[in-house]
């Protein structure tokens, strides 16, 4: 079988850390077409080069949103490898109607980019958000490009890692909030040490509240509590990224990674609260 390709694959491979939670990761972008003269190759040639390339089993690279590269007006385009018809970057599949192929997501595209079609906002819809994320989820999954050409069905694995990854990223606040620190080269590690003496301080007294909750009634009194302060610190969130205050945003994110932290602990007593020995 022949492809009739728009261009040849070049080598778009490039290395970063995805710092998240105090984990590092290598990570490597998937290959872009890039414009040449069309060849025509097998599809098992074409494969090959894929392999050559790069691995496509990957995560989005770490950037800063500055890198992002637009034409005025509108987003940039590239190649369908396929149909050779232009189609945006940011989109996973090819625009051109009849053909609808797999297409890689470029380097430079945000996960806002391809699940919301919006630059980096702490505020989305997530009703949307989930709308987007099954079309494309569908779209792409390797069941559905199973009869398809074993180009496609490599992009289709790679493109629904990439998504899933994205969706459980922009879906949580938390998440939500580390990644847009790291678009701003602002990332807050899990390990970082907590400096705000008011932030240690309320950390050693819910410790203290939460070893010495006796009551079923106790407990659920300090998970109101803490609920109220995540909604009210992803509030402060909203405001501190709208009016782009990396350090309160930085600040604010270590806060919420805290209460986050109280909320499992609360949850773990729920399961099984401490068994007292008697000797």
């Amino acid at each position: 079988m022949q492809l009739n390709l728009a261009a040849t694959f070049a080598v778009a491979r490039r290395t970063a850390v995805w710092r998240q939670f105090g984990t590092a990761a290598a990570v490597t972008t998937v290959p872009h077409v890039a414009r040449g003269v069309p060849r025509r190759l097998s599809s098992g040639t074409a494969l090959r080069i894929l392999h050559r390339s790069t691995s496509l089993t990957t995560v989005t690279p770490l950037r800063t949103y500055s890198q992002t590269t637009r034409v005025p007006g509108g987003s940039a385009t590239r190649t369908c490898w396929k149909c050779q018809c232009e189609t945006s970057q940011t989109s996973v599949l090819c625009e051109n109607n009849s053909c609808s192929a797999i297409q890689a997501v470029s380097s430079t595209a945000t996960y806002f980019d391809i699940l919301l079609g919006v630059p980096p906002t702490f505020t989305i819809d997530t009703a949307q958000l989930r709308r987007n994320f099954l079309r494309l989820q569908q779209a792409v999954h390797p069941d559905s490009v199973s009869q398809l050409s074993a180009v496609e069905r490599q992009l289709a694995e790679s493109q629904s890692s990439w998504i899933n990854h994205a969706y459980s990223t922009l879906k949580d606040p938390l998440q939500r909030a580390h990644y847009m620190l790291e678009l701003r080269n602002a990332a807050v590690r899990e390990d970082d040490n907590v400096v705000d003496p008011e932030l240690l301080s309320e950390i050693m007294e819910t410790r203290e509240a939460i070893e010495a909750a006796g009551s079923e009634a106790e407990i659920a009194a300090l998970r109101e509590i803490n609920d109220e302060e995540i909604k009210e610190t992803v509030r402060m969130l909203e405001q501190a990224f709208g009016e782009e205050e990396m350090e309160e945003a930085q600040h604010l994110t270590r806060r919420l990674q805290y209460l986050k932290r109280v909320d499992q602990t609360i949850q773990e007593w729920e399961l099984g609260p401490p068994i007292e020995e008697y000797h």
